[in-house]
Parts: structure tokens; sequence; C-alpha cells
């Protein structure tokens, strides 16, 4: 979890700050991060399990979204690539809210907290 939680904060690095802003997108460690998550979905807590599914299945699906909308020739979105691009956020942004469900769910049902916090270590 600390690992998939810290290519999600690197990922979001990468996200766009305003309109016609160029970033550079490097989902490769979290595309990493989630392969190895979805080794670990026979979580005992149902409820937990329900989260932890959805964060990698957001993640996931945003994540690839995003990158699917890159232009493929120069360096300007059309209309539509930014508007998939955004969803491909938005849906990103589902997946951080489960991701931080699940966390609240391993440490309220279980007890489980990482230290140090993930989610200011995996920040750029």
């Amino acid at each position: 979890m600390v690992s998939l939680i810290k290519e999600a904060v690197k990922a979001q690095g990468g996200r766009p700050g305003a309109e016609m802003e160029l970033v550079t997108l490097d989902f490769g460690g979290l595309m990493d991060a989630l392969s190895t998550a979805r080794l670990f979905d026979s979580l005992p807590d149902p409820k937990t399990r329900t989260a932890w599914s959805a964060a990698i299945d957001h993640l996931d699906e945003g994540a690839r979204e995003v990158l699917d909308s890159a232009p493929e020739v120069g360096l300007i979105q059309s209309p539509q690539e930014t508007g998939q691009a955004l969803r491909g956020w938005h849906t990103f942004d589902e997946g951080i809210k489960s991701l931080k469900a699940a966390q609240a769910r391993l440490h309220g049902t279980f007890g489980l907290n990482p230290s140090p916090d993930p989610w200011e270590a995996g920040r750029p």
C-alpha cells in the first residue's frame, strides 16, 4: 500500500496546474505498483477489499486515459484530448479517494498505520 500511495502521489505531480501547461507524464512506477497491488486482492475485511479494488481499478483506468489523451502529433492537445485528460484525472482522483478509504479502514479495523506518512513521503 505504501508503494502504491507514493507512486500515486508522484503521478499526481505530473498533473498540469494550468491550461496549456506542458507536463511530463511518467506512470511507469505507478503501473508497477498497481501490478503488485493486484496480488493483494484477498483482504479479509469486505469493505476494505472493496475500497482497495476500487482504488486499483480507478488509478489504472485514470492513468491509462490520461496517457491515451497525449497528442499524437505536436505538443498541443485537441479539445477532445483535453476532455479525455480531464476525465482521466477525475477517475484518478476517485482512485485516490478509494485508496485513502482503504488505508483508513486498514487503520481502523486492523490498527495498521504506516510511518512515515506515505502521502507526504511520496511527494516529489
